[in-house]
């Protein structure tokens, strides 16, 4: 139960957002959904007209929010974010919103460092700029050097801004609620679910060691891409609302595109490294705006700001590798049971619906040319138009199909004759071919044999020195095609000889086989697995993967 003090600061912040929403035309939604009897008795009695153009209802809630200060404007960017949450035109809008925050002065700062970090300024950073280099809702930034001489960038939250956002919190959830109850059209757009989804992001992006844990993952993730820069984390000088960071020099990626001074290969760089992020590293940036990255002096990308990351599982992974790899083979029912599968929740009274509004977009998109297929606009207006047919998905994956989408369109914006399709081929050529080398997998092997005592027990004699060899001898850096025709058929002969009491085991030996053998690109570009077919067998190894 709240106190006194917080009842009246609720009403009176109450009276406020509801004044803001009246003045932008609302008036009718406040009043049907009796929210109007919290305003002044002079603005009960008009009569509101009822708005149905959506452009424009986005236009004037995209303004209302602005007004509204950092809680309304953090909740229109995720709602730009999240297309599942929201309609088309509002996710579209909200792109837009800007924060209009005055800076937080010098004392204050200083004030909140010495609180987090125990100590007086002068003892922690040998310099610090009193003049923040930016601001924004939720943290400004200011430049420092600390004893060692690193330059670094310190983010400081803003001085009670968790108590304004809690506070709005509580009258977002109140408006939900009675929009729900008091206007039952409104349920197809959850807004009790929004403000939930949304307390969740916001109170995690609150916490700034959450954030320096998503830097550290990311950084570790992406340490092989020379082309990439996460920024280095300094725990010692970091808490809940203090992060320090390695201060990044170069230019806003979306600066250099206003001023053309950009090169196609750093466009390249964004459009791959969100690919490689998202589908092999399993950990991405949520929010890769141009804005958050900028191109350093040696031509790197440097991504910035890490309070929203998204996390895709391996098994959701491996299916959207499926989807692009169907590119070629223009097979919309196909794609659609794929992305199907990716769903947390589907309602069996719906699917059809959503197979019919789905089918259109995936036959539009491979109805083109492989050159011009558009994976990520394909895969995004799916997944965000799932939620209406009762399908829900994770909001990883709505996470993720907006990143990749965000990145091709950049890409498509900037050069017009940047071939997607050719892109994602390349993508495929570059980063699954090393993925899946036979190292790699060799590797993995042998982790699972480990774990795996058991299955090894049940295993016929010629299978199970194979594998020995396999965990005492150095993984090859290829597999030349005799050794495998040789493997193949001594398990082939096994298998005439010895009844399988467990399928799983048949499946293993398979799977071993397929896992070691050399990925070879045809001359089309795609790559596949060799395979033979032993005389009489009937079924290659392969087939039976």
């Amino acid at each position: 139960m709240l106190g006194i003090k917080q009842d009246i600061r609720d009403l009176k912040r109450l009276k406020e957002i509801l004044m803001v929403f009246l003045k932008e035309g609302f008036g009718y939604y406040i009043h049907k959904s009796k929210l109007g009897s919290h305003l002044p008795a002079k603005d009960k009695l008009v009569n509101y007209k009822y708005l149905n153009d959506r452009e424009k209802i986005a236009i004037r809630l995209r303004r209302s929010f602005e007004k509204l200060g950092p809680t309304f404007v953090k909740l229109g960017q995720l709602l730009s974010l999240r297309p599942d949450l929201a309609p088309p035109e509002f996710a579209k809008e909200f792109e837009k919103l800007q924060d209009h925050v005055a800076k937080v002065s010098y004392e204050e700062v200083k004030a909140i460092i010495e609180e987090e970090l125990k100590r007086p300024l002068n003892k922690i950073f040998t310099k610090f700029d009193r003049e923040p280099i930016a601001s924004a809702s939720i943290a400004q930034v200011h430049r420092a050097w600390l004893p060692s001489g690193r330059e670094v960038a310190v983010k400081v939250q803003r001085p009670d801004i968790k108590e304004i956002i809690n506070t709005d919190l509580d009258i977002l959830f109140l408006i939900a609620h009675t929009l729900e109850k008091k206007m039952p059209e409104t349920k197809n757009y959850n807004p009790v679910n929004i403000v939930k989804e949304f307390a969740l992001w916001t109170r995690r992006e609150l916490d700034f060691l959450i954030e320096a844990d998503n830097a550290l993952r990311l950084k570790k993730a992406m340490k092989e891409n020379s082309k990439i820069k996460i920024p280095a984390i300094y725990p010692r000088y970091t808490s809940s609302r203090v992060l320090t960071m390695e201060f990044i020099h170069g230019e806003k990626l979306s600066s250099a595109i206003e001023k053309s001074s950009y090169s196609r290969q750093i466009i390249e760089t964004y459009f791959f490294s969100i690919l490689e992020q998202a589908l092999l590293r399993g950990i991405f940036h949520a929010d890769p705006h141009p804005a958050n990255i900028f191109i350093t002096k040696d031509k790197r990308l440097a991504y910035l700001d890490f309070g929203i990351v998204g996390e895709l599982e391996l098994n959701d992974r491996k299916k959207i590798i499926k989807f692009i790899q169907l590119l070629s083979e223009k097979n919309p029912d196909q794609c659609f049971e794929v992305i199907l599968s990716l769903a947390r929740k589907v309602n069996p009274e719906t699917a059809d619906q959503f197979k019919d509004a789905a089918l259109p977009i995936l036959r539009t998109a491979y109805s083109n040319t492989l050159k011009n297929v558009s994976i990520g606009k394909s895969l995004y207006k799916v997944i965000s138009m799932g939620a209406q047919h009762g399908v829900i998905f994770d909001p990883n994956h709505v996470l993720m199909a907006k990143a990749v989408y965000q990145a091709e369109g950049l890409a498509l914006q900037l050069y017009p004759n940047f071939k997607i399709g050719e892109g994602l081929k390349e993508f495929e050529k570059k980063f699954l071919a090393s993925e899946y080398n036979p190292k790699v997998l060799v590797d993995k092997l042998k982790e699972t044999f480990r774990t795996q005592k058991n299955l090894l027990s049940e295993l016929p004699e010629h299978a199970a020195k194979i594998i020995k060899n396999l965990e005492i001898k150095p993984a090859p850096e290829h597999c030349e095609e005799e050794h495998i025709k040789d493997v193949e058929q001594k398990i082939t002969k096994s298998l005439s000889r010895h009844r399988f009491s467990s399928i799983a085991t048949l499946l293993f030996i398979a799977a071993l086989v397929f896992f070691c053998q050399k990925r070879m690109p045809t001359t089309s570009g795609t790559i596949h697995w060799w395979h033979a077919s032993p005389a009489g067998s009937g079924h290659s190894l392969r087939e039976m993967c």
